[in-house]
């Protein structure tokens, strides 16, 4: 008999497995390129946060013909320009305190008018920290006493990274003396930093404090502190005021003037290493988080290795140095305000003299 029209023949085994083999094979190829597509936005994403940061930051000197100062602090071994104390304690009872970041200072021109406000009206005002009353200093705040700090700002976040705070990211934020007291802290992380030069920056360590401009006593004591590259040719004895960035000194806000590297050869801000593991040296520089927080959270230097120098500069794993979670490298912001994405493999000696902003060295960024 011969089959009647009309009648169709359905799929063999052997076909069905063929057509699901091509189409597997089909979505593993066109897989890389989706995800390549989508770390392209991302990166793009992360490009336009840093210009948003940068354009502030000009606005910001615009309006106040200086750029905001690295960290402020009011602690006794520094000159108390502005009392502002993240910690909650009476002025001048810790060397170690941190004080609050330049990134506090851009609020009013990245629409955090609120942000700002409340900051200086409420309970964060200019004679205490996060917190009050002073006395709750050491034992930790209570959750409704932690104030416009632990806002997320979703500028702030690298998309490649984070939108906010995750749980692996906790144990980075400023929520804790050095004892290891939890302090919890729910919100307010950054990926972006300020760059303090080709130094240790502003740290819990003297060798790692840049005080006022005229600070002579703290310039002459400086040195070069261990697990940090030194350009080739330089003297020992180079003075750290050599060395600082745009954000290197404590107290002290830097006028364009100043840059005289040039702003186009001189990075402004960039991507931090957020680190889940305290693998810094020295062992007192956490990689802290927190937008808010002046020092290792919000502040990088191009020259630091962590004793290891076969280690790139960037995403080498220690809390001082920049890095990403982007692929071959990170972006960097210049004085200028424009960003670039800068390999890992960059030579060392460019890289590092791009920190120091009045070196008198010559070093110029080629773009990747």
């Amino acid at each position: 008999m011969y089959p009647s029209r009309g009648s169709r023949r359905g799929f063999t085994l052997v076909e069905l497995l063929v057509v699901i083999t091509i189409i597997a094979i089909l979505i593993a190829l066109l897989l890389p390129a989706v995800q390549a597509a989508r770390e392209a936005a991302r990166r793009s994403q992360c490009t336009n946060n840093l210009k948003q940061i940068g354009l502030a930051l000009l606005n910001y000197e615009q309006a106040n013909k200086v750029l905001p100062p690295g960290m402020i602090s009011g602690v006794a071994t520094n000159s108390i320009t502005y009392p502002y104390d993240i910690r909650g304690e009476a002025l001048g009872t810790s060397a170690g305190n941190h004080g609050t970041s330049w990134m506090l200072r851009i609020m009013p021109f990245i629409e955090g008018d609120v942000i700002s406000k409340v900051w200086a009206s409420g309970k964060n005002n200019t004679t205490q920290g996060f917190w009050s009353p002073v006395s709750n200093a050491g034992t930790g705040p209570t959750s409704a006493t932690f104030g416009p700090a632990v806002m997320d700002i979703k500028g702030f976040y690298c998309p490649t990274r984070r939108s906010q705070i995750r749980t692996q990211d906790q144990p980075l934020l400023p929520n804790r003396d050095r004892t290891g007291a939890s302090w919890n802290w729910p919100g307010g992380g950054t990926d972006y930093g300020g760059c303090a030069g080709r130094h240790g920056h502003a740290e819990n360590s003297n060798p790692y404090r840049i005080r006022t401009a005229d600070d002579a006593t703290a310039i002459s004591s400086y040195y070069t502190p261990t697990g940090q590259y030194a350009v080739p040719g330089e003297p020992t004895t180079l003075t750290v005021i050599k060395r600082v960035g745009i954000f290197g000194r404590i107290n002290v806000a830097t006028t364009i003037a100043e840059i005289r590297d040039g702003t186009s050869n001189t990075i402004m801000t960039g991507e931090m290493q957020r680190l889940t593991t305290e693998t810094a040296i020295p062992s007192s520089s956490y990689g802290q988080d927190g937008w808010s927080v002046g020092g290792v959270a919000t502040l990088f230097c191009t020259s630091y290795h962590g004793g290891n120098s076969a280690l790139p500069l960037i995403n080498n794993r220690t809390a001082l140095a920049p890095g990403s979670e982007h692929s071959g490298g990170a972006h960097f912001g210049m004085g200028d305000g424009s960003v670039h994405f800068i390999q890992d493999t960059i030579d060392k000696n460019i890289f590092c003299l791009l920190g120091s902003m009045a070196d008198k060295i010559s070093a110029q960024l080629n773009p990747y």
